[in-house]
């Protein structure tokens, strides 16, 4: 019988070989973006009331991905809930799932559009650069209702094309 290891970390990736837990560059992009993204959600999301946030990183959805951050949003009307159902039936609640890439644009577009079965919008995060490139191909984007939007990790500025 093959012997089924117990993995150090709950971050499916984290347990490949190789990785030791170390952050990489699309981790630390990821973590700029969130942190950019809690600050300017209300700006970016004019006229909801949903001003409440929660936000979690790298949320594996059997069968659909792993989510490099997920947004759930809400009127604060209905923070107080004392139940999830009453939460659920009463909140109005938006989810947000995020793709992040530095690079491959395309493979983060095929991942994003799997976050459409869990999150009521699904967005992929790129470099300016890299967001560039993905542009010529926006008909897409727009086609398959994925959002792109573009972060610059230096300035802290998000620009959301669609």
């Amino acid at each position: 019988m093959l012997p089924v290891p117990k993995l150090k970390f709950s971050e499916p990736r984290h347990n490949l070989p190789g990785r030791k837990g170390v952050a990489t560059a699309e981790d630390r992009f990821t973590i700029a973006f969130a942190r950019a993204y809690s600050e300017k959600a209300v700006s970016l999301h004019t006229g909801s009331l949903k001003t409440e946030m929660a936000l979690a990183r790298e949320i594996p959805v059997p069968g659909f991905g792993i989510a490099d951050l997920l947004a759930v949003s809400w009127n604060p009307d209905a923070s107080g809930a004392s139940t999830l159902d009453e939460f659920v039936d009463g909140s109005g609640f938006t989810s947000r799932a995020f793709e992040v890439k530095l690079d491959d644009w395309k493979s983060g577009l095929s991942q994003a559009t799997r976050y459409h079965f869990f999150a009521h919008q699904s967005i992929l995060v790129l470099p300016p650069a890299t967001c560039e490139r993905a542009l010529v191909f926006f008909d897409t984007f727009t086609k398959v209702r994925i959002g792109l939007w573009s972060f610059d990790a230096a300035t802290g500025r998000i620009t959301a094309f669609h």
